[in-house]
């Protein structure tokens, strides 16, 4: 009797269990599997948002209108993500990891300066992007006023020239790089001082600590914020979009941006964008895919023994 009572126990928590995990699934179903799927099989068809009931099959027709240069905005665009992708990815990690070491240590008001660096890339995306757009316009952004002010009287017209506006962008992707300053942080605490004491009584540098300790301690913190980072990059729209558009000769024209414009533009070519976008996750799969193939080489795991 013990023992049916038992099993009926056990029946009513797995019932409540899937009850109380069914609003989690539908969601995941109806927002994510479902979209994916009917973008992947929009991908093969013609459909035009303004025409869906005209949508007939064309194969693989998107795809290789994409590769073969019937979309002239496809490559350039393309060109544009991942030189902002590279740069962006090097910067916030360079600024995320010199910021973490210089607010790792102990000095009065350390957790104030930590918050401060921080709060920023708190910021909504989109009205930080307008404040950029402000800081960096041609007459009357702080920027030039202070190069005009300092003697550079014709200063750069940054997001309305098609040589700078990219740097432009660049520059203020810089700013939000607080999410991996606090990642990196917490690498550093988790170094345990053993080995930098052990260095200094063989009378190692600043140098060789951080080359032959720091770094390869922190190789697993630095892969995760590389892969993160480039997934994050290579999805860039905000700041275009926002900022500059596509920006003067369409300079400033990255790929989701692109993809946007194809499907919510006329002539609304849905099914072109779709294939863009599946194209962007074999892109980022195969790049993520690469990162963990040579992981092995320069990613050290301390509890490995490597």
């Amino acid at each position: 009797m013990q023992q049916k009572i038992f099993l009926k126990r056990s029946t009513r928590k797995t019932i409540w269990f899937y009850i109380f995990i069914l609003p989690s699934i539908l969601g995941f179903l109806a927002f994510v599997v479902y979209p994916v799927g009917r973008s992947l099989y929009l991908s093969f068809t013609d459909m035009q948002l303004t025409r869906p009931d005209e949508m007939k099959w064309v194969g693989l027709k998107n795809y290789l209108a994409l590769f073969s240069g019937k979309d002239p905005f496809f490559w350039q665009a393309l060109k544009n993500t991942f030189i902002y992708a590279v740069c962006n990815i090097v910067g916030t990690l360079a600024l995320g990891l010199l910021s973490a070491m210089l607010l790792n240590v102990r000095v009065k008001g350390q957790n104030i300066f930590r918050t401060i660096f921080y709060v920023p890339s708190l910021l909504p995306a989109v009205a930080t992007a307008i404040m950029f757009r402000w800081v960096f316009d041609p007459t009357n952004g702080i920027i030039n006023t202070i190069l005009r002010a300092i003697g550079i009287s014709n200063p750069p017209i940054w997001l309305e020239g098609a040589s700078t506006a990219l740097l432009t962008l660049i520059i203020i992707s810089l700013y939000a790089f607080g999410g991996k300053m606090i990642i990196f942080l917490t690498g550093l605490n988790g170094i345990n001082r053993s080995y930098y004491e052990a260095a200094e009584i063989d009378g190692a540098g600043y140098w060789y600590k951080f080359v032959k300790i720091t770094l390869p301690l922190l190789s697993p913190i630095i892969f995760y914020n590389t892969i993160m980072g480039t997934i994050g990059a290579l999805q860039v729209f905000t700041e275009g979009f926002v900022v500059s558009g596509a920006g003067p000769g369409n300079s400033t024209l990255f790929y989701v941006l692109r993809l946007y414009n194809l499907a919510y533009q006329e002539p609304y070519r849905l099914g072109q964008a779709s294939a863009m976008a599946w194209v962007l996750f074999v892109i980022i799969g195969a790049i993520t895919a690469v990162y963990f193939i040579f992981s092995k080489y320069f990613v050290f795991y301390e509890n490995e023994g490597k």
